[in-house]
């Protein structure tokens, strides 16, 4: 699905759709605007270390998450999942974190008894 490219951001001071919420380093790449220049240099790194295959695995998962358009897209579902987090996190009086298990590409919203996995059936997540 993601064609073994990786997303390359060259943004500063700004946050990317759930980059607080998912693990982003785990399968993209922040260049600072001022390094720009030095790109093609930082992504033969990632490559010859092997970090551009670890990331391009983990991007295979969770790049669902960041695509709305359905059937294969789970934007809406990571919506919900943010507003049980905030929901739970409220009720609880304590912080609540999404948690990605990126090897069973899956999520929990903050209840660790509750996973839905990111890759199941279109018209709905699946608890495990």
């Amino acid at each position: 699905a993601t064609r073994g490219c990786l997303p390359v951001i060259l943004q500063d001071g700004a946050l990317v759709e759930w980059e607080e919420q998912l693990p982003l380093k785990e399968y993209a790449i922040r260049v600072p605007m001022w390094m720009a220049h030095k790109t093609p240099d930082i992504l033969q790194a990632f490559i010859q270390t092997g970090r551009a295959a670890n990331m391009s695995a983990a991007l295979d998962c969770v790049w669902r998450l960041h695509w709305w358009r359905r059937p294969e897209g789970r934007a809406f579902e990571m919506t919900m999942c943010e507003l049980k987090r905030r929901l739970l996190a409220k009720q609880h009086g304590v912080e609540v974190k999404i948690k990605l298990d990126i090897q069973g590409c899956r999520v929990s919203c903050g209840d660790p008894l509750e996973w839905w996995q990111i890759n199941g059936p279109d018209d709905q997540a699946v608890v495990v």
